[in-house]
């Protein structure tokens, strides 16, 4: 027999704010995050808006005050090193950290070699680089590597390893368990949730700490992304429309969710609440383009299919579908055909909407954070809606709700989460009994 993963702690910074509370707040007013870029002068970019957590620098002094606040110990000692070699520049380093000590604190867990013995899984973006770094071999238009023997190079070239943040985080908590980081793109969160609740299933952990934290709000970030196409050109709040029949791009956002898990019979033996049950999970690749989804969605239709075999659940017993929907001309059809693919009949009548509108695209935090959207839906009876969804689109097919939340009890919900590199995931979350 095998053990159910239920979730007893959520911890979110997003762009509404740091807290699990202010993002479900934000969600519940049909509030919107999406602004002027602050942490960095982006009026020469052809992005100037995302969704940005309120936060433009990172201050070492303040984010230990802050951890310390939400209980967390070992907090200068963990945020100290990182500040002075530069690493904290990385926002996600910053973000993960919050983030995982609301969730461990949120859980009631303590000092105890039970919950110390937690495993760790979370979603991170790749390794942050800054062009200040590479300005000394810097030198007509080109990055002059055979330059670097004599330039006056700091110690590291890429200061924040993609692994940065889940050390960071382990040696917080002061976890005795094993660390995976997971870097599937934008699948990654929905993934390293996924990977934890198999890891209860299997009974190879008791407790797993896992989500995701990103942020490419930077330069090169930014900049990227906006050589891509896939941004927005529309420098205002409602940049990102998704399933409107006028979108035309995201808006990155960045972030991070990081949940604690834990098999439900020792939730429940040591009093904690269960505020929802991880009942399935299915990934598949497209092996299709590298930055565009399969248009006819099979791939992405077959990894819900997985997760609701994997639940044990038919179409119908869905309430609920927080869908990927980046507000890009591809993806949003792509997602509807695959919810068709799938869900058959159910696809035209369960309700379904996007968070990005409203905070952007975290990227690899993406998945992690809606899946947070969803333990709202089921914890709070109330669906997110979709912000500046108003136009609907013949080719996104299905019940797309407005900007407005909608007051609803649910039992089942589905959470999409499709990355660059054609990763879909799909997560089934379960209300706690």
């Amino acid at each position: 027999m095998t053990a159910r993963a239920a979730i007893t702690g959520v911890g979110v910074v997003s762009p509404f704010g740091l807290g699990r509370d202010a993002f479900f707040d934000g969600l519940a007013a049909g509030a919107t995050a999406v602004g002027p870029i602050r942490s960095f002068d982006a009026d020469s970019f052809p992005t100037a808006v995302a969704g940005e957590v309120p936060l433009p620098v990172i201050d070492p002094d303040a984010l230990i005050a802050e951890l310390g606040a939400r209980g967390a110990t070992r907090a200068a000692a963990v945020v100290e090193p990182l500040a002075r070699g530069g690493a904290l520049r990385d926002r996600k380093i910053a973000f993960g950290l919050l983030a995982a000590a609301e969730a461990w604190r949120h859980a009631g867990l303590g000092d105890g070699a039970g919950d110390r013995a937690a495993h760790l899984v979370l979603g991170l973006g790749l390794e942050q680089a800054f062009l200040d770094d590479f300005a000394p071999i810097f030198a007509g238009g080109a990055i002059r590597w055979d330059a670097e023997p004599g330039a006056p190079l700091p110690p590291t070239r890429f200061r924040t390893p993609v692994d940065a943040c889940a050390r960071a985080c382990h040696r917080l908590l002061g976890l005795t368990g094993p660390t995976v980081v997971n870097a599937s793109a934008c699948a990654a969160g929905a993934l390293a949730v996924a990977h934890a609740a198999a890891l209860i299933a299997r009974g190879t952990a008791d407790v797993v700490v896992c989500g995701a934290s990103d942020s490419m709000v930077n330069p090169l970030g930014i900049g990227g992304m906006s050589r891509l196409g896939a941004p927005s050109p529309r420098r205002a709040p409602d940049a990102c429309r998704p399933f409107d029949r006028r979108r035309d791009g995201l808006a990155i956002g960045e972030g991070a969710a990081v949940f604690v898990v834990e098999a439900e019979g020792r939730a429940r033996a040591r009093g904690a609440r269960a505020l929802a049950t991880v009942l399935g999970a299915g990934s598949t690749q497209d092996a299709y383009r590298a930055t565009a989804p399969r248009p006819d969605g099979a791939a992405a239709a077959a990894a819900i299919a997985r997760a609701l075999a994997r639940a044990g659940l038919a179409p119908a017993d869905l309430g609920y579908v927080n869908a990927h929907g980046t507000g890009t001309p591809l993806n949003d059809p792509a997602e509807c055909r695959a919810l068709h693919r799938a869900l058959g009949d159910h696809a035209a009548r369960v309700p379904v909407s996007s968070i990005k509108g409203a905070i952007g695209h975290l990227m690899a935090a993406a998945g992690a954070i809606e899946l947070a959207a969803c333990v709202m839906a089921l914890t709070r009876d109330l669906l997110p809606g979709t912000a500046h969804h108003r136009e609907r689109d013949p080719d996104c097919d299905v019940d797309v709700l407005g900007p407005a939340p909608v007051a609803r009890a649910v039992a089942h919900t589905l959470s999409n989460s499709f990355g660059f590199g054609g990763q879909n995931a799909a997560v089934i979350l379960g209300r706690a009994s």
